[in-house]
């Protein structure tokens, strides 16, 4: 093989992982956004590959089971999440996040779209019953999370602010799950209402 061979294969072997990288990263955030709106037993595998333009015979091209793309594509769900609010948080002084969170979570625009929101407002209860080794590894992101919020939950010491992050987020998620019950905005608007004035009314 001559050096310009040699080159031109390299380039082609980094073409090739490339393209598999970025396909990959298409059929995870395909099936974060459908999971989400449709629940973990909603969309199967083939309709998620079809989202992303292609075949289910090329699922085991890039995933080794549908729970590694389960939670790969929860993991996406919580960073995409997590920017998000990040953004709602721009200009806002440190000891206002905490509320200014609470504010954008309970709100119908988050409740209408469940398919770019709270992984945990739209698969909590599916989550719990998934494999072992799925559960595990988003219970150490969802704690990672928890790590980061501690700085702008309200409390005067870290185990104040852990204690009251508990009961924030879960009151929070909670509220949406039981909110995208109702079809009527006027029902779920008091839910959500509800649950928002007690929360920045009680710390």
């Amino acid at each position: 093989m001559n050096q310009q061979d040699y080159g031109c294969n390299l380039t082609v072997m980094r073409y090739e992982a490339d393209h598999k990288a970025r396909t990959r990263e298409r059929i995870v955030k395909n099936a974060s956004q459908r999971f989400r709106e449709k629940g973990l037993s909603g969309p199967g595998v083939a309709t998620v590959m079809k989202a992303s333009g292609l075949t289910v015979g090329g699922f085991y091209r890039h995933f080794r089971s549908k729970d590694e793309l389960l939670a790969e594509a929860i993991e996406q769900s919580m960073e995409e999440h997590g920017e998000h609010i990040a953004t709602v948080f721009k200009n806002v002084p440190p000891s206002d996040r905490w509320k200014e969170m609470v504010r954008f979570y309970l709100s119908l625009e988050h409740c209408d779209r469940p398919d770019v929101g709270c992984p945990m407002a739209a698969l909590a209860p599916e989550i719990a019953r998934a494999a072992p080794a799925v559960r595990r590894r988003i219970a150490n992101l969802m704690k990672a999370r928890r790590e980061r919020m501690l700085e702008f939950m309200p409390g005067k010491t870290v185990a104040e602010r852990e204690g009251n992050f508990n009961i924030i987020f879960p009151a929070m998620a909670g509220a949406m799950a039981v909110a995208r019950i109702f079809p009527e905005a006027t029902e779920r608007e008091k839910i959500l209402f509800a649950q928002r004035d007690h929360l920045l009314a009680s710390f």
